[in-house]
């Protein structure tokens, strides 16, 4: 994920008035892109694959807070437990 570049800032009527040569520059350059309205920030734009990206970093980030919190609880099982529950699932298919 790029970080934001004071020179990728867009108006908002700038922004609408050349969406597709803007939604190009996003999908090009990958970089964020900032749009005000009333002079003031009003919303961040991304490439699609960028977003993507970002939303499996946050997705793997909450998997491993929730992953010590279970360690710091004792909520967690060996390996041999894990294997051995299969086992017995595979078996119960057959």
């Amino acid at each position: 994920m790029e970080t934001l570049d004071i020179r990728n800032i867009k108006p908002l009527s700038e922004f609408r008035n050349n969406i597709k040569k803007y939604i190009q520059e996003l999908n090009s350059s990958k970089k964020p892109m900032v749009i005000t309205q009333h002079g003031k920030s009003a919303a961040v734009i991304l490439n699609v694959d960028e977003f993507q990206q970002m939303q499996d970093q946050i997705d793997f980030m909450k998997k491993i807070v929730r992953g010590l919190d279970d360690y710091k609880k004792d909520k967690v099982h060996s390996k041999s437990e894990v294997f051995n529950e299969i086992s017995k699932i595979i078996t119960k298919a057959e």
